[in-house]
């Protein structure tokens, strides 16, 4: 009863939140003239004449940048810009804010000592993997360990989309917490429980160092952090606590996360691994196998984490992979190794490039298996496009999760 009655008080304190906030938020409109000042906390994409980024105005509003090739803009760096907003249409129930070629400048003043040094390791550890991989397998290689993925193929981009697997090179909430919820399982077949789940902290820490401390990511990871933390206790209930919590806390700090895919998508997907993925180890004789296979500990993780995000997935994407579970239990075991030797290949790129260039030499094999595997599977096709997803579905959907979910649990 008292848990009622406080999630009855946080409901009205965080809808009192988001009606203040969103009253108090300033109107832009089609043909203003604007200027505002932003810190890029990703690569701008860089095309053959122009290269775009996108950057908030305010809180609630989104602008993509279109500017001249010659314009330096680097991760991290502070700009002030002037233009003119035009809204251009995507979709019949969707609009965006665009600005082309406007007026960038510098801002001078002393940069974020933790941005300068990501900043720093990224451009450096491009050039190595460049210079020492092959193009697709050195994208490949980027986008999984540091999230870039500007210079990957255009062809072995929509080879990931179509196979599913696209989020590994995203640095996603959602990978972060098939990452956190991967390597709890592997590290738990050699160390002791809470030894393991403490590794895996620690690992979600260095994947946030190494992804540039991107908002989505560090949102996971905190969040990630608080659910593995609790577990470390051995309650069930400690980490629900904690996951919630956290989730209350982030949108009472930033009622606009409400409507950002990245923590929707880490919120779900760690629920799913909460609720659903011990779900797998109800009968003994399905939790010896677990115990016992890496890649059925890598399949049971995403069914988990995708029957957590399915209506989020499809509705912003518009597409679904019927290999995705498939060939996410078959590639997700190679993401810690390739992160690991992509990691330290990167630090000792910084000591000598020698050294680093040879030491990711064996992260080659396992491209090559993961590159061979999205490619195989792209060839049978299997990917079903979706228009738009009505909202009734999505919560049709997930009360007849959460009563399987009980039901399961209760049988």
């Amino acid at each position: 009863m008292k848990l009622i009655l406080v999630g009855i008080v946080l409901l009205i304190v965080i809808s009192l939140r988001f009606f203040f906030f969103y009253q108090n938020q300033p109107k832009i409109n089609d043909g203003e003239h604007v200027s505002f000042q932003t810190t890029l906390l990703k690569e701008p994409q860089v095309f053959s004449r122009y290269q775009r980024f996108s950057a908030n105005i305010n809180p609630t509003q989104e602008v993509f940048i279109t500017t001249s090739i010659f314009s330096q803009l680097h991760y991290g760096d502070t700009v002030g810009i002037t233009g003119i907003l035009k809204e251009r249409v995507i979709s019949k129930n969707k609009t965006i804010m665009t600005m082309s070629y406007p007026k960038i400048e510098a801002v001078k003043y002393n940069k974020n000592l933790l941005l300068a040094i990501s900043s720093f390791i990224r451009q450096k550890s491009t050039s190595l993997f460049q210079n020492s991989l092959p193009p697709t397998s050195a994208s490949l290689l980027l986008g999984i360990v540091f999230g870039i993925k500007e210079s990957m193929p255009q062809d072995f981009t929509e080879n990931l989309r179509i196979s599913g697997v696209f989020h590994v090179v995203a640095a996603s909430g959602m990978n972060v917490t098939l990452v956190g919820g991967f390597l709890s399982s592997l590290f738990g077949f050699f160390l002791k429980r809470q030894i393991a789940i403490l590794a895996s902290i620690m690992g979600i820490g260095l994947y946030a160092v190494l992804a540039g401390f991107d908002p989505p990511i560090v949102r996971a990871s905190i969040m990630g952090t608080l659910v593995f933390a609790a577990q470390i206790l051995g309650k069930q209930n400690l980490a629900s606590y904690g996951l919630f919590l956290s989730g209350f806390v982030m949108l009472f700090s930033w009622p606009n996360l409400i409507f950002d895919i990245g923590f929707q998508l880490s919120f779900l997907a760690t629920t799913g691994l909460l609720y659903i993925r011990p779900l797998f180890e109800i009968s003994k004789k399905a939790k010896v196998i677990l115990n016992r296979s890496i890649v059925g500990e890598g399949v049971v993780t995403t069914i988990a984490a995708q029957l957590g995000t399915l209506p989020i997935l499809v509705g912003n994407f518009g597409a679904y992979s019927f290999w995705s579970v498939i060939v996410n239990g078959l590639v997700l075991w190679t993401i810690p190794t390739l992160m690991v030797i992509g990691g330290v290949g990167a630090m000792l790129g910084m000591i000598a490039q020698p050294l680093g260039s040879t030491f990711l030499y064996l992260s080659l094999p396992f491209l090559l298996y993961f590159e061979k595997l999205v490619s195989v599977f792209t060839s049978f096709g299997g990917v079903v496009n979706f228009a738009v997803i009505p909202w009734q579905f999505s919560v049709s959907y997930y009360c007849f999760l959460v009563a399987l979910v009980l039901w399961l649990k209760k049988k």
